[in-house]
């Protein structure tokens, strides 16, 4: 509750204990929380960690504001040759947006 009252911007939330990028995201625990979060406070919620793909993307944006990908994006950059880096985030991010619009 304190948080919330002098949040401002928006809020934060990460969504599973552990390190940024693990594969064991819970969306069904991210999804019953924000309501939570909502109750607290007016400003926008954006959730990171563990959110890989566009169905994780797709099953977060459900109920929060903003979907934050960080770690998925880092490994794709470091396991892609240079050369190809920008049409490969590219594509990633364009499969995430398409999903995240249907």
């Amino acid at each position: 509750d304190q948080v919330g009252k002098v949040a401002a911007g928006y809020i934060y939330y990460v969504s599973l204990k552990g390190v940024t990028g693990a594969a064991n995201l819970d969306t069904k625990a991210v999804a019953s929380i924000i309501p939570q979060i909502r109750a607290a406070s007016e400003v926008p919620i954006a959730v990171g960690f563990g959110i890989r793909d566009a169905q994780s993307a797709v099953a977060v944006g459900q109920t929060a504001d903003a979907v934050v990908i960080g770690s998925r994006i880092v490994q794709l950059l470091e396991e892609t040759p240079s050369s190809q880096r920008v049409q490969s985030l590219e594509n990633f991010l364009k499969d995430i947006r398409k999903a995240l619009d249907q």
